[in-house]
């Protein structure tokens, strides 16, 4: 696979965010669970190319370790990502209690039927 493979996998990555607009916030925390699993993706082709590099490629080890250590920051951010959705639920447990199961009229709080009050005034 030549570079230009690994530049149009990650420039389909950065289309897609560029042009992400969940309709709603349900949409973006069942979405985090897409981020781990892209960064575990990502972090297993560092390390499939790095073990590449270890065992294959003409490579001085300083370029080798450097490989590993990015493949070691990359399952550290795969890590992160998984605590997005779980961050998600705890912080904003209300919004999704909200959601699961709405009040009767809910829809009569929502912001673009009480515009003339954003920002507190009555």
């Amino acid at each position: 696979m030549s570079q230009a493979h690994f530049n149009q996998a990650a420039a389909e990555m950065l289309g897609a965010a560029t042009v992400y607009a969940p309709e709603g916030m349900m949409q973006v925390g069942r979405d985090f669970i897409g981020f781990a699993d892209a960064y575990d993706q990502i972090a297993q082709a560092f390390g499939t190319m790095a073990q590449h590099a270890d065992e294959e490629f003409p490579l001085h080890d300083a370029i080798v370790d450097q490989m590993k250590a990015m493949h070691a920051d990359l399952r550290q951010v795969a890590a992160l990502a998984r605590d997005l959705q779980p961050m998600f639920r705890k912080f904003h447990q209300e919004d999704i209690a909200r959601i699961a199961s709405p009040r009767k009229g809910e829809r009569k709080w929502d912001l673009a039927a009480n515009r003339d009050f954003i920002g507190g005034g009555f």
